[in-house]
Formats: structure tokens, sequence, C-alpha cells
């Protein structure tokens, strides 16, 4: 049975998402919010496996090696990502079932996260690489049309930019899989673990997780791109497409090659520490979320590619706790624009007493981003930083404490420029009440996260395990 919940969880949503298209306008959001959640339902059910330590494999094809192959894995590693996609998915998709109310192409923006979502589980668990270089491109194609949604010239120039940016990253990548190929004969994941390829091949498939997780330097699309986009597409897009790069980085400088190269470490850092500085200076509500954005994956990247036990579970880790903190405070700055039409701080204070329950969300989130006790990013940057200095990167380890520190200031900054002060805000009063409850859900599982660490850490530490394996 688990090699069918595995296969359901990729195509219930991939195939679900025409339906979008055909059913009415109050049917398709539910329906995109139950196929999602079945998909999250059939990870669950893979979970007592993977918990034993089991690996599935599924292949659709004649042969799983090969240029390409319909080829499945699933791990410890592909089931954290996967069950974070569909997770957050679903949350988002809740969000959007009032906040889309008011616009046009409904039809198109359900059809196309569902589509995506299912497209991120599919990356997961790909086994193949040209498999995860087509799910890939089909989640850049549905961000593309996403980050246009309202359809302005302002915004489908900030599309377009992303859409090239990543896709001249994705073909570099491509390039290095076509290497890989040229010289193993296979891109199958499991038939290349630990074998040699050339750093040539690895260098270019590096660019194409550069451009999608938007590290230095091809940073510039992500800010531009969600200021003009809808709130939930922002949300889409940081806690989980610009996680695939950090997926592909695992998966195939980890599992696969376990591939060790220190410059990645400076890189990883100071993409963080410009990211946290650009913040700092920033005025726009959903641009210093972006640029927090920016720094926060390099955070995970700086753990992730230490390359040791630690290491990886502070990165894992943290890539959970950023998934559901980033989605709450994205999703919190679209319930205070919607209600003031405004996104600038300097014309924004005070919405505390009219918005609480938002205020309390917004706050909990931030406090787990910046890495409060108790909260689960306190653990988290104190195991990145922990492994750091560990491995004896002593002017790494004061850069990453650094920018964690800009991180406190540009956060109180960004909620005190929203919700405290004295400030007469004028603002729809209409309610919101699905939209504020998913924000203060989100906020309760960022404290949840740091309250029950070491029940968490169990599926973690078996990725950690079956990557040193």
């Amino acid at each position: 049975m688990s090699s069918w919940y595995l296969m359901l969880s990729i195509f219930v949503p991939l195939l679900g998402s025409l339906f979008c298209l055909v059913f009415p306008g109050k049917i398709r959001g539910v329906w995109s919010v139950i196929v999602v959640s079945l998909s999250f339902v059939f990870l669950l059910f893979l979970l007592p496996s993977i918990m034993l330590g089991e690996v599935i494999r599924v292949n659709l094809g004649v042969s799983a090696t090969g240029f390409f192959s319909f080829s499945f894995l699933a791990d410890g590693i592909s089931l954290i990502f996967a069950l974070v996609f569909s997770f957050i998915g679903i949350i988002i998709l809740l969000y959007s079932l009032t906040y889309i109310k008011p616009y046009h192409n409904q039809k198109e923006y359900y059809f196309i996260t569902t589509l995506m979502i299912g497209s991120l589980v599919g990356i997961s668990f790909s086994a193949n690489l040209m498999l995860l270089y087509i799910f890939w491109e089909v989640a850049a194609l549905s961000a593309w049309r996403l980050y246009g949604f309202f359809r302005g010239k302002k915004e489908v120039i900030f599309a377009n930019k992303a859409f090239l940016l990543t896709f001249l990253g994705s073909s570099f990548m491509l390039l290095g899989f076509i290497l890989i190929y040229q010289a193993r004969a296979t891109l199958d994941l499991v038939v290349l673990r630990g074998q040699p390829v050339s750093n040539l091949a690895l260098f270019f498939i590096l660019l194409g997780i550069i451009a999608k997780s938007a590290t230095l330097p091809i940073q510039v699309w992500m800010p531009d791109a969600y200021s003009g986009a809808p709130s939930p597409v922002c949300a889409l897009s940081s806690a989980l497409i610009a996680k695939i790069g950090v997926f592909a980085f695992v998966r195939i400088f980890l599992f696969t090659f376990t591939v060790s190269w220190d410059w990645i470490l400076w890189l990883a850092v100071i993409s963080s520490l410009l990211g946290a500085a650009a913040a700092l200076r920033e005025k726009n509500i959903k641009r210093i979320i972006a640029y927090s954005t920016i720094s926060q994956i390099g955070f995970i990247l700086l753990g992730l590619a230490l390359v040791g036990k630690i290491g990886l579970l502070a990165g894992l880790l943290y890539f959970v706790i950023h998934a559901v903190g980033k989605t709450g405070l994205f999703l919190g700055a679209g319930i205070v624009e919607q209600r003031c039409k405004e996104g600038n701080l300097d014309k924004l204070g005070g919405l505390a007493k009219a918005m609480p329950v938002t205020a309390a969300g917004f706050l909990f989130c931030s406090l787990s981003i910046m890495g409060f006790p108790p909260f689960g990013g306190f653990y988290a940057k104190l195991m990145v930083i922990l492994a750091i200095v560990k491995e004896g990167h002593f002017w790494i380890a004061g850069l990453a404490i650094f920018t964690a520190i800009l991180t406190m200031l540009y956060l109180f900054r960004l909620f005190n420029g929203i919700f405290l002060g004295q400030r007469e805000i004028s603002f729809s009063s209409k309610g919101r009440g699905s939209m504020v409850a998913c924000v203060l859900f989100l906020g309760i599982v960022s404290l949840a996260i740091g309250l029950f660490i070491g029940q968490l850490l169990g599926l973690p530490n078996i990725a950690v395990a079956q990557i040193f394996r």
C-alpha cells in the first residue's frame, strides 16, 4: 500500500487541479483544499513506514535507469519536504478562499496553485533527475503566472523578470544533468549515489539551485516579484517554491554525491547578511519579508553546506520553522494590505488595537524566525551556529550571529511599524475571520514546534541517518 500512497500524494493534486477549470466559482476553491488535504493524508499514511527506516521505490516504467524514467523515491528527506509543501499549501488555500474573492482570474488561481503543490510533492519524491527537472519547470511556470496575477504592467514585468532569471538557472541545471548522463549513462539518483561526477556538472546544477532559492548573486528577482503579487502567492513562493532549491541541494549535493565546498558556506552567510541588511532599510512590508526570505534561506543553506550531522539536522529543522513562520508573516501582511489598502510602514501603525488576533499570530511567527526561545527558531539557529564553530569556521559563525541580530532588528521594526504606535489608520471593518484564523494557527504552530522540539526530531533524525548511511 505504501507505493499507492506515494503515487496518490502526487497525482491526486496534479489531476485534481484540472477540475478547478470546470467547477463553478464557489466549489473550485473548496475542491482545491480537498485534493491537497487528501495528498497530505496520503503522506501521513507513509509516515509509519518511513519512521521505521524504510525506503520506498516506485518505478512506473520498464527500467529505472537511463536518461528519463518515472521513478520515485520516498525516504525521510523527501517526506519532510512533501509534508511541509502540502501542509502549508492547505493553509494558503484556506486563506485564499476569502482573500481571492474580490479578484478576477479565480479559476486560473486555484488551478495553478493546486497544480503547483502537486508538482512540489512530485519534486520531493523524484528519483530521476529529468523527472525532477520536469516537475521543477511546472512549478516555475506556475509561479510565473501567479506572480503576475493582477495582470498590471508592473506586475507582469516583475513576473517575467523572476521567470527569466530562474529559467536561466534551471537551464544551467539541465546542462549539468546532461553532463552527468554523458559520464554515467543514467540519471537515477540511487544508481548515481556515491559515484564521482565532474565539478563542472555540479557547478551548473548549483547555479539552478541558487537562482531558485534567491541566493546571492541571483537574488534580485524576489523582492520585485513579491511586491507585485498577492500575499498568498508570496507565501507560496517564500515557503515552498524557493525551498525546492533547498531540497535539490540536499538530495543532489548531500544524499547523492556528498559534495563539500567551503566557498558555499561563505556564499550562504554573505547572502544571508546582505538580505538582512536590505530588509532593515526597506519600508514596504512585502519587500521586507522578501529580503528576509533571502536572508533565512541563506541561513538554511549555511547549516546544510556544513555536510555534518548537526548542521544538516539544524538546516532541515529550520526549513520547517521558516516555512511555517514566513507563511504566517505574508498572510498577516495580506490582511493588513486588504484592510488598510496600504503596504508602507511609514503610513501604518497602531493596528494592534483593531487587529489583536492578527497581531498575536504575526508576533509569534516573527519571534520564531528571530530565534527567540522557546520558539523552534531558537534551537535551529543555535544548532547551526554551534555546528559552524565545531567545524572551526569562526569568522562565518561571527557573521551568522550578526545576521541573527539584524533579523531581530528588522522584524521588531516591522511589527512595531504595523501594529504599535498611536497612528490613526482608516481601515475596512469587513470580516476576514478565516484569514485571521490562518495567521493565528501558524503562530501557534511556530510556538508548538519549539515546545515539542524533542518529539518532532524523529523524522529529521531518520533523514540525516539515511544521508550518512
